[in-house]
């Protein structure tokens, strides 16, 4: 179960500005169409070398997923406090920040999956993997409907301190698999055989 809620708090980090970023972007920071895209576009291509690199950093490091996807977060929180206090004439600042959290969150999701893989057993591996994205995607239900509604009704502030708040759960929850690795999972499942 804690997996399925680091997932679900971790799409909510991944998704938010993924959905609503461009409206963020144009109704807070004054940005045209086209710089909203490219907030996009930054949040996508950010991830395409990280997920890569940082699965075979958490293959080196002897499967620990838990403590290399809680690190990765760090930085997502701190991009997300960088948005909410950037001046409005710095759109290029917005639009790295935008970067910075897609390098990072894409392989929390992609570490996440695995670490759940890790701690399963052969039997339950596609049940483990569906568990896993169905809360990822209660997560993103949660995030599509909670920001534009807090967004609407508080104003943009409050949308970005929920998503900050969703972020350090997700810290704290990663954090509790700091010292876990396939390793230990081999044992937890042998003493349960």
């Amino acid at each position: 179960m804690a997996l399925c809620l680091r997932q679900l708090f971790t799409y909510i980090a991944r998704y938010a500005m993924l959905d609503w970023g461009p409206t963020y972007l144009k109704e807070v920071k004054h940005a045209s169409l086209g710089e909203g895209g490219v907030s996009t576009a930054a949040l996508e291509f950010s991830a395409i070398f990280s997920s890569i690199a940082v699965g075979w950093l958490s293959d080196k490091l002897g499967g620990r997923r838990g403590m290399i996807s809680m690190l990765c977060m760090i930085p997502v929180f701190l991009a997300y406090v960088g948005i909410l206090y950037s001046p409005d004439n710095k759109m290029w600042l917005d639009l790295v920040l935008f970067g910075v959290i897609g390098f990072f969150v894409y392989p929390t999701i992609l570490l996440l999956v695995v670490s759940a893989l890790d701690f399963t057993s052969k039997k339950a591996v596609g049940t483990a993997a569906g568990l896993i994205g169905l809360f990822g995607y209660l997560g993103r239900v949660v995030e599509g409907k909670g920001i534009g509604v807090l967004a609407e009704r508080y104003g943009w502030n409050t949308a970005l301190d929920a998503i900050l708040a969703a972020t350090f759960m997700s810290i704290v929850l990663l954090s509790l698999s700091w010292r876990l690795s396939p390793r230990d999972a081999k044992s937890i499942q042998s003493r349960n055989s």
